[in-house]
């Protein structure tokens, strides 16, 4: 319970910190941060936002894990869309935080984003190996578990570079 109050505080805080700029809702600190001299790498600014993507993961896969032991349904399904929402509106604030070229934006979304490539690569190779553990162990829903969370990993690699590669600023 403590980690899903947590996890909605932070939710709530993000909603504190976006703006409406014209027609897209942005970070105001992700902004704030253009004017870094680092921010004007596309090299830096990918591994920033590798480091977000880890973060992000991280703390959606720790807060999932903490309401595995309550007995509260459906409440993941809200923890995971607030997890989409919050890391759209991270990939929109950098993709519009400053006019990238577009070579820069392709290296920006390939560095970003390829902590979703590393563990889609991870989990395809976890579904491949699947072994049972011991003789008439029944590996289907393992299996099932881990193709399920590959093929949610590369959704996330291909929204994240698509976010960043083809969105512009105005």
């Amino acid at each position: 319970m403590t980690l899903s109050l947590l996890f909605l505080l932070l939710v709530a805080i993000f909603i504190a910190m976006i703006r409406k700029n014209g027609r897209l809702y942005q970070i105001k600190w992700i902004h704030s941060m253009s004017n870094h001299s680092w921010y004007s790498s596309p090299w830096l600014v990918g591994l920033f936002l590798f480091a977000v993507n880890v973060v992000l993961f991280g703390v959606t896969g720790l807060v999932l894990f903490g309401l595995s032991l309550l007995m509260i349904p459906f409440l993941h399904l809200f923890i995971m869309l607030g997890a989409v929402i919050i890391s759209i509106l991270v990939w929109m604030s950098i993709a519009t935080s400053r006019s990238w070229k577009k070579w820069d934006r392709l290296k920006i979304g390939f560095v970003g984003s390829s902590f979703y490539l590393i563990l889609t690569i991870f989990f395809f190779y976890q579904w491949a190996s699947v072994e049972p553990r011991f003789p008439g162990d029944d590996t289907f829903m393992t299996a099932l578990g881990f193709m399920v969370v590959a093929v949610v990993t590369a959704v996330a690699f291909v929204t994240c570079f698509s976010m960043l590669f083809f969105t512009k600023r105005e």
